[in-house]
This record gives C-alpha cells, structure tokens and sequence, in this order.
C-alpha cells in the first residue's frame, strides 16, 4: 500500500535511483519497497532491467556512426567493445551469487531487532562517551598523588580486570584508562588508571554514576543483540550480499555514466 500520497511508480522510481547512488542501501530499498509499496524484488530488477536498458538508446546511434571505421569500437572511445561485454557479463555473475545467497529474512525476529539495536547503539554512543569522559574529570584518588594502587599491584588488576571483561560485549567491571592519560608513575602514567579506585569529590561517590552505568548496561544489552544479529548474517552469508551489491552498483555506475548497453541484446555477441 502506497503512503504519503506516493504511487506505487514514484516510489520505485525514487527508490530506483537511490539504490544507484547508494548501492549499500539496497537490501533496505527492497524491504521498504515491498512492506510499504507493494513492489517485489522481480518487479524491481525488472525496471532496473529496462532503465539500464533504455539508458543513452537515442545516443547510442550517434556513437556508432562516429565509431564505424573504428574496429571493435562501437559504444564508446574509452572502452572496448569486448570490455562493455565483460562488464555485463561481470554484471550477471553477481547477480547470480546474489539469488543463490538469498535475500537476508527482513522480518525474522533477530534481523529486525539487530538493526534497531545498531539505531539505538548509533544515537546512545555518543552521549555515553560524553558523560563518561565529564565523569573521569571528576574523579580523584583520595590519597593522590600516591595512589592506593601501586606499581606492579595496579599493572596486576588491570591485567585480571581487562581479563574479566572478556565475557562481555560492552560494558566492565573495572573501567580504566589508556596510558598517559595521567602523570603519576604510581599508575603506570594512566596505564591502569581504575576509575572505581577514585572518587568524586563532590558527591563521595566511588567510580561512575548509576546514571553512566544504566546507560552501559543498556549499552551492553544492545550489543549483545548485535553480536547475534552479525552471528546469523554471517552464518547466512547475508554479509557477502552487500559486499556483492556495492560491486554491482560500482559497474552500474560505469554502465549509467558511460550509456552503456549490452552488445548481447544487440545481437552483437
């Protein structure tokens, strides 16, 4: 069902072209094109058939009468006659990989929720960097500049800590910084800086706020949805298609701004 006012043909013809110009977006394209328009996969390769079809059909004579005497040459100056074939043939052998793939199951739980999960991770991300880095401000040692972790004891910790943190997908236990991000040699110069070791000043409060902590464990759930999502794209080898699409749309792109046409539907080969 068309929405907004918008034709079942605008739509495509829109979607069309965007899926030209951003060639990694087309499996959404499809998805949206079909949900909202009622425009299957078949009826879009057919109009992407016929629009690269009818794309420079009325130069393409003017190009051959100034190519006549040229042998092997009768599309363009650039490029052979034997390369356009190529190029179309190159064209079919991703779009055969793509249906033997398969299209990713846009309304299978798990596809759905990774990528509403990678939204969520886009517009969160940021925001929790932000007040992370505000919240390491204010945190302090109590006894600084002798930290009460010293030396190898510190290097030790971080060690386990970071060690620890391997069974999740975002967030830590321990939270620590990069190395030189302070000048105490007691911390290793920043080397295992452990935020819940400081202490805000202001509030008395030992490591990061319950607010940053929510937003990690928020955080740590999104990516774990991730994770699964990545897990069953690879497992069905969704991840190849977009690789393959971005392919075709590089020799799209060659096809369009060239004018080419395949010389097989001229009955050239």
């Amino acid at each position: 069902m068309a929405s907004n006012n918008i034709t079942k043909q605008e739509a495509l013809a829109d979607l069309w072209t965007l899926s030209q110009r951003k060639p990694e977006m087309k499996t959404r394209i499809l998805s949206k094109l079909e949900s909202e328009f009622d425009v299957s996969v078949d009826e879009f390769n057919a109009y992407d058939s016929t629009m690269s079809s009818n794309a420079g059909v009325d130069a393409l004579d003017k190009r051959a009468e100034a190519l006549a005497d040229i042998p092997g040459f009768s599309q363009v100056e650039s490029m052979s006659d034997d390369e356009i074939l190529r190029i179309f043939e190159a064209k079919d052998e991703l779009n055969a990989k793509i249906e033997d793939i398969g299209r990713p199951p846009t309304e299978a739980e798990w596809f759905r929720a990774g990528l509403t999960a990678e939204e969520r991770i886009s517009k969160l991300r940021p925001f929790y960097e932000t007040k992370k880095a505000e919240e390491w401000e204010q945190l302090e040692y109590p006894l600084d500049p002798i930290a009460p972790i010293l030396g190898p004891l510190g290097l030790l910790i971080e060690v386990i800590g970071g060690g620890l943190d391997l069974r999740y997908d975002f967030k830590e236990d321990l939270h620590e910084r990069g190395a030189f991000t302070s000048w105490n040699p007691l911390t290793g110069f920043g080397a295992w800086d452990i935020a819940e070791f400081k202490v805000d000043p202001d509030t008395g409060r030992a490591g990061f706020s319950p607010e940053l902590l929510a937003i990690e464990d928020e955080l740590e759930t999104l990516y774990g949805t991730k994770r699964q999502y990545n897990e069953m794209m690879q497992e069905g080898g969704y991840r190849d298609v977009y690789r393959l699409e971005e392919e075709m749309g590089s020799l799209n792109q060659i096809i369009m701004e060239n004018q080419l046409l395949d010389p097989r539907s001229l009955g050239e080969k």
